[in-house]
C-alpha cells in the first residue's frame, strides 16, 4: 500500500530559478516515486510512496538532494502527509475569511518559527483584516486582496533569506486543489 504525500517545493519559478513542470515530474518518476502529479506551476507535488522508500525527514533530505543535484540549484521542501494535507483543510473550515481578502497556509517544520512568526505579526503593523492564525502544520495568513505583497509582515517573512529552509507559503485555493489531487 503507497502512501501520499505533497511535496512543497521552495523559491521555484521566480528569482531566476525556472524548472518546468514536466522536467520534475520527470525527475520525482526517475527517483522512484508512483502516481507523480503536479499542481499547477508552483511547485507543488503530489506523490505515493511505497514501503521502504523512507518517510519523514530522511525522504525529505533524498528528495531535496536529488532536486538539487538535478536542477542545479538549493533546493528547500517542506512535505506533508495525506493526513497532514486532510488536517490542514479541515482547520481551513473554521478559518473566516472576509469578502475581498485571501487566505494562505504558511508550512513550516518548526514550532519555534511558528512562534517567532507569531510574535513577529503581532508586533507590525497590518493592514485592515490581516490576520495570523497558528495552526497544526504552520499557519494561516488572511490579507486583503491587493496587498500580499504591501503587508510588513509579507514583505519581511516570505522573501526574507533566513526563512528560505523553513518556510513556503501556499494559497488555500492551493492547497484546495491538492486536497483533491490526494483523495483521488
Amino acid at each position: 500500500m503507497a502512501d501520499k504525500y505533497c511535496v512543497f517545493l521552495r523559491g521555484i519559478n521566480v528569482n531566476g530559478i525556472k524548472i518546468k513542470m514536466d522536467a520534475l515530474k520527470a525527475v520525482f518518476h526517475e527517483m522512484g516515486f508512483l502516481d507523480v502529479r503536479t499542481i499547477l506551476a508552483t511547485g507543488n507535488v503530489v506523490i505515493s510512496v511505497t514501503e521502504g522508500s523512507g518517510h519523514g525527514q530522511e525522504l525529505k533530505s533524498s528528495i531535496e538532494k536529488e532536486l538539487s543535484e538535478h536542477f542545479n540549484y538549493e533546493a528547500h521542501i517542506i512535505l506533508r502527509s495525506n493526513k497532514e494535507i486532510m488536517e490542514i483543510h479541515t482547520a481551513a473550515q473554521s478559518v473566516t475569511v472576509p469578502e475581498g481578502c485571501h487566505n494562505y497556509f504558511l508550512f513550516c517544520d518548526d514550532k519555534e518559527l511558528l512562534s517567532e512568526l507569531s510574535n513577529l505579526f503581532d508586533s507590525m503593523p497590518h493592514v485592515r483584516q490581516e490576520q495570523f492564525l497558528p495552526s497544526m502544520h504552520g499557519a494561516f495568513w488572511v490579507v486583503p486582496k491587493g496587498f500580499t505583497l504591501e503587508s510588513k509582515f509579507s514583505s519581511n517573512v516570505l522573501g526574507n533569506k533566513k526563512y528560505k529552509s523553513r518556510l513556503t507559503s501556499r494559497n488555500m485555493n492551493t492547497v484546495e486543489e491538492i486536497y483533491k489531487c490526494i483523495l483521488e
